[in-house]
C-alpha cells in the first residue's frame, strides 16, 4: 500500500571488543526465565520440506524469497546463478505492467523517474519503461527455473494511476460506450478510504488513484487475462499489492452492509499460479501494533480480516491457500534489534489474531514501503537489518521475504546510487544471510525451541529440532558460551556456516563464540545438496566516500574463493583472513587526508581472483551549519520540524517530516544539519504536510543552507545570516 506524502523535492558494525563469558542461563519451550508462556503462540502445524538438488525448496513457501526492488528483468536474469547459490527459492519483481512514465523517462529511484511509478499502472501487459519488455521478462522466468526459483510478480490490481489522462484508452475501452470513470472505478469523488470501516478500506480510493471497481465482471476478468498472460510469459505466483483494499466474499459493514461484497477474489485467483500472497497490513479498528505490543487480545474484528483472506483456496483442486503479510512482526522484530529486547517472550508472539497461522504469513523485517515511506533505513543499518532477518529465517512458520536495500545505500542517503535497473545491495549475499537462508531450507518442519542465553534480550538462540541453531547476538562485545544447555540438539562438532567458527555439543550442553552484533548459524548441511557456487569476489561494507567522524569501521568479505582473503592498508603488507575482517580505519588522519584499503579474494592454490578497492577521506566539520526560525513566521504552529534533502531527495536528513527543533527560548528554534546535508535545501513543517503545514521558501528563492554557516528564518520569512 503506498502513502504518498507531497512536498516539495521529495519526501557500522563495532570492532570486537572484551569478551563475555556467559554459561548456564538458556531457557526453552517458549518461556521467559520466569517460566511464563510466550503470548499468542500457536501450534505450528507444517507438512515436510521437499528440497531440490541446489538446496532450494521444491515449494515457494517453504524457502524463502528475495525481493529484487528496483532491479530490471535482464539485471535479475544475470544474476540469477548468484541468487541461486545465496539460497533463495523465489524471487519477487517490482510490478510489470505498464505504468505512468514521467520526468522524461528518467530511472532514478527518487528525482528523475521515482520508484512509486512502479504502482500506477496505465494499462495492464506485461513490461514497462522501468524494468524491461515482455520479452525480457519471459528469459529471466525461463533463466530462473533453470535453477528451480520460481518468480513473483507484484500486482497492482487495486488502482490505476491517478493521472486519469494517462489511463489506457484500451481500459476506458472496456465500458462499452459508458463513462469509464462510472462503470470502471469506484465513485473518486467522496471521500478516500478509512481502515476503520470495511466498505470504506475497500470502497474508497487511496488519495487520488483510480480505485478499480473491483465488483464489475468486466474489470475482474480484464485483471485476470493479465494475471494468466505473466503465468504464460513464467510466472509462478504474486504478490498483491493492496490487497485490504479489495473486498472479500462475505464482506459487510455496520454501516453500509453487504451489497458491495464480490467474488474478485476467487475469479482472479484461478489464475494457474501456484503460490500467491496479498499485501494485508494489520492495522484499524482495534488491531493497533502498539496496542499489540500488549500480550494477548488478538482478535479478527478488524478491517484486516486475516483469517478470511487465508481461507481463500485456488488451483485446480482448491489446494493452495492465499497467504498474506505479517506486517505486525516486521515491526517487532525491527524493535527488538533497536531497542535490543530479543526476550522469548517479546519475540515469539507472532502478533495474529487468535486462529490464523504464521504458517500462512509472509514474514519481513522491512519492505519497500517501510523502507521508502517510512524510513526504516533511518532505524536500522545493515547490520541489524541482518539480525532481525536472522529471527524471522531460523523460525519454523512463515515464509522469509528479504528487501534488498538500493546500493550503497545508508541512513542519510537512503536511494544510495538512485537506479532504476541495477542490481541493489550486495547484502542480499551477505554470508549471515546466505547461511540462514539453507538453514530455514534444511530445517524444514523441525520444531522450534527459543531461549535467551544470557538470561535477558541480548541474546536469542533458536534451535530446530536436533539439527542445529541459529544464535544472534544483539550486543556490542563477542560472546563466549560455556555449555549453554539447548533442548534437542545432538551431540557433536558443528561449524558456524556463516564464518567457519568451532562450535560443540555435548550432554545437552553447546559451546561456542559468537562475534559482537553477529549471526551463527550452527549446523551440518545435508551430504545430499549440491550448492550453485558463486562467481568470485570480495566486497567491502562502504563505497569510497568522505567521513565526518575520527574513524571509520569497514567489513571484508568474499564469496567463492576457497582460499580466503587479504587486504591491504595504504599499500602496506597484506593481512590475511579467512571469510572476513572487520578493520577500524582513520585514526590517526589529519582532517581533509585519506586511507585506500585494497581487498583480495584467493583461490586454494593461492592464486587472486578477485580484488576491490575504496578511499576514504576524513572530512570533519570546520564549523557547525545550522538552522534557526523565529517562531513568530508560524503563529499557528506548536511543533516546528526541518527536512533537509540534497537533489531532489538523494540524501535527506531523516524520512519526513524530518527531524524536531530545539528551542532555545524566546521562540526562537534551531537545528544542527548533519554531515553531508550542509548544503540542503530546508523545509520547514508542523509535522504534517501540505499547505499551511509546511514551508520552503518562495519558488524562486528556495531556502537553502551553506556549510558553516548559520541563518535564521524570521517572522517576516527572510534569511537572516547570523
Amino acid at each position: 500500500m503506498k502513502r504518498m506524502k507531497k512536498i516539495a523535492g521529495l519526501a557500522n558494525i563495532a570492532a570486537l571488543a572484551g569478551v563475555m563469558m556467559l554459561s548456564g542461563c538458556a531457557t526453552s519451550d517458549n518461556t521467559e526465565n520466569d517460566g511464563r508462556a510466550a503470548a499468542s503462540t500457536p501450534k505450528i502445524e507444517r507438512e515436510a520440506v521437499s528440497l531440490l538438488q541446489n538446496g532450494l525448496t521444491q515449494k515457494t513457501e517453504d524457502g524463502v524469497i528475495l525481493h529484487c526492488f528496483c532491479w530490471n528483468f535482464n539485471t535479475i536474469k544475470a544474476n540469477m546463478k548468484e541468487i541461486a547459490a545465496a539460497g533463495y527459492s523465489a524471487i519477487q519483481t517490482s510490478p510489470v505492467s505498464k505504468c505512468l512514465e514521467g520526468d522524461n523517462g528518467g530511472l532514478d529511484i527518487i528525482g528523475n523517474g521515482k520508484w512509486y511509478y512502479h504502482y500506477q499502472p496505465t494499462e495492464y501487459v506485461v513490461g514497462n519503461y522501468q524494468l524491461g519488455s515482455e520479452a525480457e521478462f519471459k528469459a529471466m522466468c525461463d533463466e530462473a527455473h533453470k535453477y528451480g526459483i520460481k518468480v513473483l510478480v507484484d500486482a497492482v490490481m487495486n488502482h490505476c494511476t491517478s493521472e486519469y489522462p494517462f489511463i489506457s484508452q484500451k481500459i476506458k475501452d472496456l465500458a462499452g460506450g459508458d463513462d469509464p470513470q462510472k462503470v470502471l472505478f469506484h465513485d473518486m469523488k467522496s471521500g478516500g478510504m478509512d481502515e476503520r470501516d470495511r466498505f470504506l478500506t475497500t470502497q474508497k480510493p487511496m488519495g487520488s488513484l483510480w480505485d478499480w471497481n473491483t465488483q464489475n465482471k468486466v474489470v475482474q476478468n480484464y485483471h485476470l487475462a493479465f494475471l494468466k498472460q505473466c503465468v504464460a510469459d513464467g510466472a509462478d505466483g504474486f504478490r498483491y499489492d493492496a490487497a485490504k483494499c479489495i473486498e472479500l466474499p462475505d464482506d459487510k459493514s455496520a454501516s453500509y452492509g453487504s451489497s458491495w461484497a464480490s467474488d474478485y477474489w476467487p475469479t482472479v485467483l484461478q489464475n494457474g499460479s501456484s503460490f500467491q500472497y496479498g499485501e494485508v497490513l494489520q492495522e484499524g479498528g482495534t488491531h493497533f501494533y502498539i496496542a499489540a505490543m500488549k500480550s494477548g487480545g488478538y482478535n479478527d474484528n478488524d478491517t484486516s480480516r486475516l483469517a478470511t483472506y487465508h481461507a481463500l483456496t485456488f488451483g485446480e483442486n482448491k489446494e493452495h491457500n492465499f497467504h498474506t503479510t505479517s506486517s505486525f512482526y516486521g515491526m517487532r522484530v525491527r524493535d527488538a534489534v533497536k531497542f535490543k529486547n530479543m526476550s522469548v517472550k517479546y519475540i515469539s508472539d507472532w502478533l495474529l489474531p487468535q486462529g490464523v497461522s504464521p504458517v500462512n504469513a509472509v514474514t519481513w523485517v522491512e519492505s519497500h514501503d517501510s523502507y521508502c515511506n517510512e524510513g526504516t533505513y533511518k532505524d536500522l543499518d545493515e547490520q541489524q537489518i541482518i539480525r532481525a532477518y536472522a529471527i524471522i529465517a531460523s523460525r519454523e512458520a512463515g515464509t522469509p521475504i528479504f528487501f534488498d536495500r538500493p546500493k550503497n545505500s545508508s541512513k542519510g542517503k537512503p536511494w544510495g546510487e538512485n537506479k532504476i535497473g541495477p542490481a541493489g545491495s550486495d547484502m542480499y549475499k551477505d554470508p549471515q544471510v546466505v547461511a540462514l537462508n539453507f538453514f530455514h531450507n534444511e530445517m524444514g518442519n523441525a520444531p522450534e525451541t527459543l531461549s535467551n542465553p544470557l538470561g535477558g534480550g541480548t541474546v536469542l538462540m533458536i534451535e530446530r529440532g536436533t539439527k542445529g541453531c541459529v544464535i544472534i547476538n544483539n550486543g556490542d562485545t563477542e560472546i563466549l558460551l560455556e555449555a549453554a544447555p539447548v533442548k534437542a540438539i545432538a551431540d557433536g562438532s558443528y561449524t558456524d556456516q556463516a564464518y567457519g567458527s568451532a562450535f560443540t555439543v555435548q550432554g545437552g550442553k553447546i559451546s561456542g563464540r559468537i562475534a559482537a552484533g553477529k549471526v551463527a548459524v550452527i549446523y551440518q548441511p545435508s551430504d545430499s545438496v549440491t550448492r550453485e557456487k558463486f562467481a568470485s569476489e570480495v566486497n567491502i561494507s562502504l563505497p569510497s566516500h568522505n567521513f565526518g567522524t575520527e574513524s571509520l569501521t569497514v567489513e571484508f568479505t568474499v564469496r567463492g574463493c576457497e582460499g580466503g582473503l587479504g587486504y591491504s592498508i595504504n599499500g602496506g603488507e597484506i593481512q590475511k583472513a579467512k571469510t572476513n575482517a572487520v578493520v577500524t580505519l582513520g585514526k590517526d588522519l589529519r582532517n581533509k587526508e585519506s586511507v585506500s584499503v585494497t581487498v583480495y579474494g584467493y583461490s586454494a592454490s593461492g592464486k587472486i581472483l578477485s580484488q576491490k578497492s575504496a578511499v576514504y577521506t576524513k572530512d570533519l566539520y570546520e564549523a557547525n551549519t545550522f538552522v534557526k526560525l523565529d517562531s513568530k513566521a508560524f503563529p499557528k504552529w506548536s511543533t516546528f520540524y526541518v527536512y533537509a534533502y540534497v537533489n531532489d531527495g538523494e540524501s535527506v536528513n531523516a524520512a519526513w517530516p524530518g527531524e524536531k527543533m530545539k528551542s532555545e527560548g524566546n521562540g526562537i528554534y534551531s537545528y544542527l544539519l548533519p554531515f553531508g546535508l550542509e548544503n540542503a535545501t530546508i523545509i520547514f513543517n508542523n509535522g504534517n504536510g501540505g499547505e499551511g503545514n509546511q514551508y520552503d521558501g518562495p519558488k524562486d528563492d528556495p531556502l537553502k543552507i551553506q556549510r558553516g554557516s548559520t541563518r535564521m528564518l524570521s517572522a517576516e520569512k527572510e534569511w537572516t545570516k547570523l
